[in-house]
């Protein structure tokens, strides 16, 4: 072993050394901040498989362990199933900081494509996989800065992870100094992936993952690196990485057999690669960050759009814009040429519109570099009201972005800046949907969508259309059945009118569609809808299309509902793995796979699964949205009729008054699940015997249940229904008439045949 604090830095500790409740089997890796074992856990009857990292010794400067504490801060707010997962973390003995990870056991993902010979689509929708771990860090405001195959292991079962956020950056509007990187003084890289803006010492953004995961992507495709650096000195190496464009991956295909079927020579490869995943790789290697695909998630989307056969966005760099850039590097060598030749094309048309066409390509930009800043500077300052040294340490992100919705109509109050406000007004809009606040998601989104109206003067565009439906998904959530119905028809009457619309957004729309006419109980045309959406997808888009993991999810439920219950459980378990397998096992998508399939399994008699699984989606959704939330509370739903199918009427009554308790602004009188628990509650305290209380909790089930659906939906009836068993103890008139209420209206808005109907039908043979 080297001397302690000589020139050559230790690891921080041999094979069979023992690390906080780890034991070092065997060294896996080393960089420059530390070096990566492989450990296992041995205390209080674990054994768990690690991969343990340690600051090295002679390198554990200030410097480099609060670079090493950032790591693990970045580590322990990421949670994704294509991101190796922080598991611990502390000091060992001899002071080393250490934090142990998942251990990956696979290969590096060139080397795994190249030894499972995997073809061009194969390799595209593994590559998706680490687009879905990039796009999520980024989500998390993270920067990977250090993207190369090295860091992306896949396993046996061909699921990436993605490893090693050692030079990865948070990005903090309002501190730059946050980074460690900046107090040390370093620009760590690995030069054959930096982008150009890290080569040359710019400020790095998302951009620049998007730009390595290029590099990566054309290693992928091609088989070769982008650039090929030879004997240059890394000076050249770099001049030439910020100044060249490389050549279409089609083109510098190597000799020699990577992948399969069916591009099983050079050739073949070349004649796939050519065209669109040519435009592809390209785009997302341009040197100009603004140009580049604006985000991780629109790369991952150009390629699903790929392997659909749908068009996808990417272009070649056009004639004008070589052009242009040839003229800016030769200003004064083409201005006498431009005077010489505008001489001659002058007062011709052709002349006029070109210049006509590039001032509005140059407007544009200016507009996106302009919106760019000016958002960035808006939630710069929000950020920095919002500060836990301005707002205590008790502040979150609902507060940040309450206090990003107050400033917009004075931040951007002049006409000229609607656009801007526009942007801002969707932006958190969706924020708020997606923190499941659909109630403060609502007026921003109808605000966006009439700001667009305002824009866009009558003419059908793109971003009209996705306000408008946009809108229709809050209308939906918060309850206003006719007015997302009308929005969503209107919105997909759009898309079918402008060129290029994606076909999937489309059948996803009649999927919402769906769900509004389950809503307002028209059952058999809600089924209808839903098994056609399914039907389209599975045709078009492959297994990792989230849309069609929703629509099979929603089509399972319509199918439960009519009382085909081995039919939905079926569809229903596909539609979870596709969840698991796309989200991971904590996921939101899973917890909303798993409500429908546990109340299928309570109709099928399978009571423990039930339960289990149902738990299971409460579990995940409090976890991850709190507990007073529409998605959290829908899960609840699932159990408290589980628990009441089992009798466990305390358990099942106990979570009725949690949400009772929780009415208020929170919890408005709109939320479905408020009345649920109302009737769960009075049905309970029915069976027990209580008819005075459980007559007063049904009628105000009944009356939310009025208030928030159209007087025909199954789940009015099924009000009437309970109440009815109550009241006729009382009044067997009223009570008589209640049950008949319910029954028919069951058997009318469902079938005869299904559950619900059969259930109301006998209560009411039981009192007649």
């Amino acid at each position: 072993r080297a001397p302690t604090g000589g020139l050559i830095a230790e690891p921080g500790a041999d094979v069979g050394d023992r690390v906080g409740p780890y034991r070092i089997i065997r060294e896996i890796g080393r960089g420059g901040m530390g070096t990566v074992f492989e450990a296992h856990r041995e205390d209080a009857g674990f054994d768990q498989r690690v991969a343990l990292k340690m600051v090295a010794r002679g390198r554990d400067t200030d410097a480099i362990v609060r670079r090493f504490r950032y790591e693990r801060q970045i580590l322990a707010r990421l949670e994704h199933r294509n991101i190796a997962a922080l598991l611990d973390g502390g000091v060992s003995d001899t002071g080393q900081p250490y934090f142990a990870m998942e251990y990956v056991e696979g290969a590096r993902i060139d080397r795994y494509c190249q030894d499972h010979r995997l073809g061009i689509r194969d390799r595209l929708q593994l590559f998706r996989q680490v687009c879905a771990a990039v796009h999520y860090a980024h989500q998390n405001l993270v920067v990977h800065r250090d993207l190369k195959p090295s860091n992306i292991l896949v396993g046996a079962d061909g699921t990436a992870k993605l490893l090693d956020f050692g030079i990865a950056k948070v990005l903090d509007p309002s501190d730059d100094s946050l980074d460690p990187m900046t107090q040390v003084g370093a620009t760590p890289m690995t030069t054959a992936y930096a982008s150009p803006e890290q080569l040359a010492g710019d400020r790095v953004t998302t951009a620049s993952d998007v730009y390595s995961l290029g590099v990566v992507l054309y290693e992928l495709l091609a088989g070769r690196p982008p650039f090929e650096t030879g004997e240059l000195s890394a000076s050249e190496v770099r001049l030439r990485r910020i100044e060249s464009t490389p050549m279409p991956p089609s083109r510098a295909v190597l000799t020699g057999s990577l992948v399969s079927d069916p591009e099983p020579t050079p050739e073949g490869r070349r004649r796939a690669l050519a065209g669109e995943l040519d435009n592809l790789v390209l785009m997302a290697l341009r040197k100009e960050p603004d140009r580049r695909y604006r985000s991780v998630e629109a790369l991952a989307e150009d390629i699903l759009r790929f392997l659909a056969g749908l068009p996808i966005q990417a272009t070649p760099d056009s004639v004008r814009y070589r052009v242009s850039k040839f003229v800016q590097r030769n200003r004064l060598a083409t201005a006498a040429a431009v005077v010489a030749v505008a001489s001659v094309l002058v007062g011709t048309g052709a002349t006029l519109w070109q210049l006509g066409v590039a001032r509005a390509e140059r407007d544009r930009a200016e507009r996106e570099r302009v919106k760019a800043t000016e958002v960035t500077e808006f939630f710069r300052s929000v950020f920095l009201a919002a500060s836990p040294v301005k707002l205590g340490p008790a502040v979150t992100v609902v507060e940040a972005v309450d206090e990003a919705s107050r400033r917009l109509d004075s931040t951007f109050a002049k006409p000229d800046r609607l656009w801007l406000k526009t942007a801002l007004q969707s932006t958190l809009s969706t924020t708020y949907f997606d923190m499941g606040l659909p109630a403060k998601a609502l007026p921003l989104a109808r605000a966006a969508m009439l700001s667009q109206a305002i824009l866009d003067s009558g003419r059908i565009t793109l971003d009209g259309a996705n306000q408008i439906y946009n809108m229709a998904g809050v209308a939906l959530e918060v309850g206003n059945l006719a007015e997302a119905d009308s929005l969503f028809r209107r919105a997909m009457a759009m898309y079918e009118h402008i060129p290029g619309t994606d076909p999937v957004e489309i059948a996803a729309g009649w999927g919402q569609v769906g769900l509004i006419l389950s809503r307002q109980g028209r059952a058999k045309e809600a089924l209808e809808v839903q098994g056609r959406t399914v039907d389209f997808l599975r045709a078009r888009v492959p297994e990792t299309n989230r849309a069609l993991m929703i629509a099979m999810i929603n089509y399972g439920s319509e199918l439960t509902e009519a009382g085909q219950i081995g039919d939905g459980q079926k569809i229903l378990r596909e539609g979870l793995a596709l969840a698991e397998r796309q989200r991971g096992l904590d996921h939101d998508d899973v917890a909303l796979a798993l409500q429908p399939l546990a109340m299928n399994l309570m109709y099928a008699g399978q009571l423990d699964e039930a339960l289990v699984t149902a738990r299971r989606g409460l579990a995940i959704m409090t976890k991850r949205r709190g507990p007073i939330n529409t998605a959290t509370l829908a899960a609840g739903r699932a159990v408290m009729s589980v628990l009441v199918e089992q009798k466990a009427y305390v358990q099942a009554l106990t979570m009725a008054d949690e949400v009772i308790r929780a009415r208020g602004p929170d919890l408005p009188d709109s939320e479905l699940s408020l009345g649920s628990a109302f009737l769960v509650r009075g049905q309970i305290l029915g069976l027990l015997g209580r008819f005075s209380e459980a007559e007063s909790a049904l009628r105000q089930g009944l009356a939310l249940r009025l208030e928030t659906l159209p007087p025909a939906h199954w789940a009015v009836s099924q009000a009437k229904s309970l109440l009815g068993e109550v009241v006729v103890r009382r009044d067997r008139k009223e009570g008589i008439r209640l049950l008949e209420a319910g029954a028919q209206g069951i058997a009318t808005a469902l079938s005869p045949t299904n559950r619900r109907a059969v259930q109301a039908r006998e209560r009411l043979e039981r009192y007649r």
